[in-house]
This record gives C-alpha cells, structure tokens and sequence, in this order.
C-alpha cells in the first residue's frame, strides 16, 4: 500500500510540474517582430559584367606608294605624339620633280603677268628685229638654191650619161639598146624605155637651169617651182637607175669582172642621184622651215600689236592653274612618302628597315593611344535592352582594388555577338578621367546604372513575400499584423526594391526573411 502511494505522489508531481510548463509557454509574453521602416530614397538598377581595358586606338600604318626606305625614327615601345615622323621613303627624285613643277609655275605666272600688263614696245621691236633677221636667213637659203640645182643636175647628168654609157648604145636616140642581153625581157624593155625618159629629163631640167641662171629677176615663186621640178627629174632618174641595175643583175654571157664593172657604175649612178635628191630636198625644207619661222613671227608680232584678249587670259590663267595642280599632286606624293603618327601614343609594332622596298598598304608600324582606354564588355541579350548610350558606369580593376572609378557607355554595337552559344552585344565603356597607371587588358568590373529613381518609396526585398496568389508585405500596426498586396518597381545589386502601390512611406514591415514561390 505504502508502495502504491509514493509512486501515485510521482505522476502527480510529473502532472503538475508538466502542466505548469505548459501554462507558462502559453501564457508567455511573444516577442515583437523584426520591423523595417518604408522611407523615401534614391535607387539605381544596375547590370555588373566583367570586360577588359583596350587602346580607345589601335592604329596600323603603312605608305600609300612604293619605294626604298630611307629613314626609320621610331623603335617599339617609344611614346610618340601627334604628327610625329615615324618613317619615309627616298624622295630625291620626287624632290627634283617638285623644284620642277614650281619653276613651270613661275614662268606661268611671269606669262600671265605679261598679258594683263599687255606687250611693250621694246617686245615689239625685238619682235620685228627677229622678222627682219628670219627674212633675210630666207633670201640665203634661196640664193643658196641655184648652186644646189646646178650641182644636183652635174650628178644625175654625170650617173646617166657617163657611168652608164658602156652599158647603152644610141644611148641618146628614141630608141637606146643595152650591151648585153637580159633572161628577163620586161626589164631590158623597161630599162631601154627609161634611158629614153631620163635624157628628155635631163634635157628638160638643163633648159630650166639656163633660164634661171641667165635671170637676175628671179622671184622666190620662180626659185620654189625649179625646187619641184628638180625634185621631179631626180626621182625620174633614179627610177631608171634602179631598173638598169635590175638589168644588170638579169645580165646574159656576162663574165663575172664585166657584172662587176657594171654594178660598180650603177652604184656609183645611184649615188651620185641619191646625193643631188638629199641637196634638193634639204635645200627646200630649210627654205619651208624658215617660211614657218617668218610666220610664227608676223603672228607673234600681230598679237602684239592687237594686245591680250580675255581670252588670252583666261588661257593663261587655265595654264597657270595647271602647273599649280601639278605641284600640288607632287608634294602630296611626297607626304604619301612619310609615315607620320596620327595620335599620342606608344609604337608598338615596327617593321620598316632601312633599304627595304615597301610597297603601297603593307603595315609596317603599329600605335596604340595612350591618353585614355576604354572597356569593352560583351553584354548578355536579357539585359541588352536595359542598356543605352550614356549610362552612368562604376568601375574597379583587378589591378586596383580598393579604387572606384567612373564612366560612361559610349557605344552599342547594333549586330549580335555569340560567345559559346549565347547571344551578346558588345558595349564599349569610356573612363570619364584618364589614368596614367591604366594598361591594356585590365580586368574590369563594371556596374552599369540602367535606370535611376529618387525621392521614392523603398524597402529591402527581405519584406516581401511573393506566392501563387501574387506578391505581399506584411504591415504591423498596434501589434498586429496584416498581409498587404504591394507592386514592386526598380530592385538594385544592394538587396533595395522600389514599393509603387500598397504601402506608405514610415510604414513598418515585418521583416521575414522569406520569399518563396
């Protein structure tokens, strides 16, 4: 019985003790939630990529035509500024071609000058003096005329009737007969026919000859047409001669001393014929040349004497204009010459040796920018369209971490670029100041500002919770708590979200902790 009792006093005290620990957890005061005030600030969206720095110019240079290399100023790693001379080609010859050009443009000029000031009278009589002088060396070349007839006329004479007489018989009849015969008979026909025709020639010219020499009258008219006749009979004779040398070639029962001797006459004929034609046909052509120069002059001497037209001017001044281009395309060959840096920057490929030939568009030297970088970024296309030229940039390099710098984007490329199957878009990021410690390739990490709101409603997004039946927050008010629908807005990289309905700012928000789907 004792034993029954004393174990009936334990699970009594268990009881008691079980249901006072019950009462007090029930009954004990819970604590107040984690709260978080709804205030007005500032938010910014952002897009974080990685890029690379790069030379905002990567320049490659080469000359726009052939040619020796003469000169190399630059080596690889020199820092270089505008304009500077990096390499040139042999321009001696160029050079020379310029000197040139300019001496012709000079005496454009001085032409020019010359008709807008109009002739002087002392370029008059310069002008008539030369005329003057033009014609007399005329009336020599005509008194030098008679003696050119009479000696061309001794030769064909002479080449007819003495060199060849052995070879003819009634050699001055109508009816001349060669010595020998001929295997072919049109040649001994011809030939016998043209003996005939060269003394009536001869005949002809010698009557002409008397006359003029028998005349002290003699006009330059009267001296011109002898020219042209004496021209005439020659041609006449050597015809013959040439034909009588066929015939000697054609010869029948002729020893080979006889051949010989004949030849050697005809030839002797034909020269002497071939020297009076040279005689004649020199003395006529200087008389042809110096009538040109006596008009050239009387022309020169009329625009004189008639002054510049406008015309004439506008002439010259077309030529003037034309030298000028002239030396203008030479010395643009001589800047095509020289490689010059077109930026501030570092040399970073050099490639030109002295001797060499280079040819026109082969890139022998290499300049990178080196006031400023740049970052380009490959942009996935989710967030493509977030983007835009002019974005605010936050920017720390690898190289400097405790460092912040800004700047902006500065392009988007319109056309996709697909990195390991993706689509991105490349965007090119500017710093807003040039750093002298910044260098190509440096790992950058950037934090785009896509979109920035101030002066709004925000929370941290551990107040909201967001299921099937849409996104809430939950208010707490006099200790009580109460699930509110909200819309969201901008969220930013910090864990903030913009509130645009449901919620006023000093509102407190239970602070959950949660979001679930």
């Amino acid at each position: 019985m004792a034993r029954f009792f004393t174990k009936k006093i334990i699970f009594t005290a268990i009881a008691v003790i079980a249901g006072g620990s019950i009462l007090y957890f029930v009954l004990k005061p819970k604590p107040a939630p984690s709260l978080i005030t709804v205030t007005r600030g500032d938010i910014a969206e952002e897009v974080i990529v990685t890029g690379n720095t790069k030379p905002v110019q990567d320049i490659s240079l080469s000359f726009q035509q052939s040619g020796r290399v003469a000169r190399v100023y630059a080596n690889v790693g020199d820092k270089v500024s505008e304009d500077e001379k990096l390499a040139e080609l042999d321009a001696s010859q160029l050079q020379a071609q310029l000197a040139q050009a300019r001496a012709s443009v000079d005496a454009a000029q001085a032409k020019l000058d010359s008709l807008k000031i109009g002739t002087r009278l002392e370029d008059i009589q310069i002008t008539k003096t030369a005329i003057a002088k033009a014609q007399q060396d005329l009336a020599n070349d005509y008194n030098d005329v008679l003696a050119a007839l009479n000696d061309a006329y001794a030769k064909a004479n002479d080449a007819v009737r003495n060199q060849l007489s052995a070879l003819f018989s009634s050699a001055e009849t109508a009816s001349p007969q060669l010595t020998f015969s001929v295997s072919d008979s049109q040649i001994q026909i011809d030939a016998q026919s043209e003996r005939a025709l060269a003394s009536n020639e001869l005949n002809t010219w010698k009557t002409e000859l008397v006359s003029l020499n028998a005349s002290a009258t003699n006009s330059q008219s009267d001296f011109d047409r002898v020219l042209q006749n004496g021209q005439s009979h020659l041609v006449t004779v050597f015809k013959f001669l040439s034909r009588v040398m066929d015939a000697v070639n054609s010869a029948n029962a002729l020893t080979s001393a006889t051949i010989t001797t004949y030849k050697t006459a005809v030839t002797t004929a034909l020269s002497e014929t071939t020297t009076g034609i040279t005689n004649i046909n020199t003395a006529a052509q200087n008389i042809a040349s110096q009538k040109i120069v006596i008009k050239q002059q009387n022309d020169q001497l009329s625009l004189q004497l008639a002054g510049s037209t406008p015309e004439d001017i506008r002439a010259q001044e077309a030529v003037v204009a034309q030298a000028q281009a002239n030396v203008a395309a030479i010395e643009a060959q001589l800047t095509q010459s020289v490689i010059r840096s077109p930026i501030n920057g570092t040399v970073t490929r050099e490639d030109a040796k002295i001797g060499q030939i280079a040819t026109p568009n082969q890139t022998l030297i290499s300049v990178v920018s080196i006031d400023n970088l740049e970052i380009d970024v490959n942009v996935p296309e989710v967030d493509i369209g977030k983007i835009m030229v002019g974005n605010i940039v936050h920017i720390t390099l690898d190289a400097f971490p405790n460092e912040t710098f800004s700047g902006k984007v500065v392009k988007i490329d319109p056309a996709e670029t697909v990195v390991s199957g993706v689509v991105n878009f490349k965007v090119t990021i500017n710093f807003d100041k040039p750093d002298p410690r910044f260098k190509s390739g440096l790992t950058s990490n950037l934090e785009i500002e896509t979109e920035k709101k101030t002066g709004i409603l925000i929370a941290p997004e551990v107040v909201v919770l967001q299921n099937d039946s849409g996104t809430f927050v939950q208010k707490y008010e006099s200790g009580n708590t109460t699930q509110t629908p909200v819309t969201l807005g901008v969220r930013d990289p910090n864990g903030n979200v913009e509130i645009l309905s449901g919620v006023n700012e000093g509102d407190k928000l239970v602070n959950i902790g949660l979001k679930t789907k």
